[in-house]
């Protein structure tokens, strides 16, 4: 709820069409580094999730190489162009401990629009997260409830909850989104940390009352993923 005061190539999936469908926003891609200099860059066609569908839809997050991790929306949108991207990397300021930044844009490629990212240290609690321009610490916005697996999300006037205290039959943890009447918003489901190579592919299904806060929903499921990862 929203508080009164406040697969594996060198270009990600495409569409096989032209088609654009609803929801759907266009960008310019940057040229491809093989293109002549007379070339015009092609079109990339970014989606955009929906405020609010009819029925929950079930994104999936997909490698596309060793540096980029793509969001996939729903096969029953028709076109197959990414949500989003996932792009990590290694803080080594000689002034702060070990971290990793984790940057979350539009589409897929690092020239989309900055959703947010956040850093988060190895063996310490310096921890920071950015939507937008705006910039918090983790610890003002993420706070630990009852348990080790309970989660309250607060940022820019939005506010809901992660239960991850479940999990699935393989071991994957079940985290599920409510707002403040308990009424669920997302389910996010990553792949079990301890178990064999091939891993499922984590989905995050967003409900329709969940797609208005689509942007913090993802940033929020990555960070509290990160944060039972390293609690392992």
């Amino acid at each position: 709820m929203i508080l009164d005061q406040d697969p594996f190539s060198d270009s990600p999936p495409q569409s096989p069409t032209e088609t654009v469908l609803p929801d759907y926003g266009e960008a310019v891609a940057p040229p491809h580094p093989r293109a002549s200099s007379g070339s015009r860059p092609p079109r990339q066609v970014i989606y955009m999730p929906p405020r609010r569908p009819s029925r929950p839809m079930i994104y999936t997050f997909m490698s596309w190489n060793a540096k980029l991790m793509l969001l996939m929306p729903p096969v029953t949108v028709g076109d197959r162009t990414p949500v989003a991207n996932i792009d990590v990397s290694l803080n080594l300021s000689p002034f702060a401990p070990l971290s990793y930044i984790t940057t979350v844009r539009r589409g897929g490629t690092t020239e989309g629009t900055l959703i947010g990212e956040f850093e988060l240290a190895v063996a310490h609690n310096r921890a920071t997260v950015k939507i937008g321009n705006h910039w918090e610490r983790v610890a003002s916005v993420l706070t630990q409830q009852r348990n080790t697996r309970h989660w309250k999300w607060r940022m820019s006037g939005v506010e809901f909850f992660w239960d991850c205290s479940k999990r699935l039959d393989d071991g994957s943890p079940m985290c599920i989104c409510l707002d403040g009447r308990s009424s669920q918003l997302a389910s996010f489901v990553p792949p079990p940390i301890d178990a064999s190579p091939p891993l499922p592919d984590a989905t995050l299904t967003v409900f329709p009352d969940g797609h208005e806060y689509f942007d913090h929903i993802l940033l929020s499921a990555l960070i509290v993923e990160r944060k039972l990862t390293l609690s392992f």
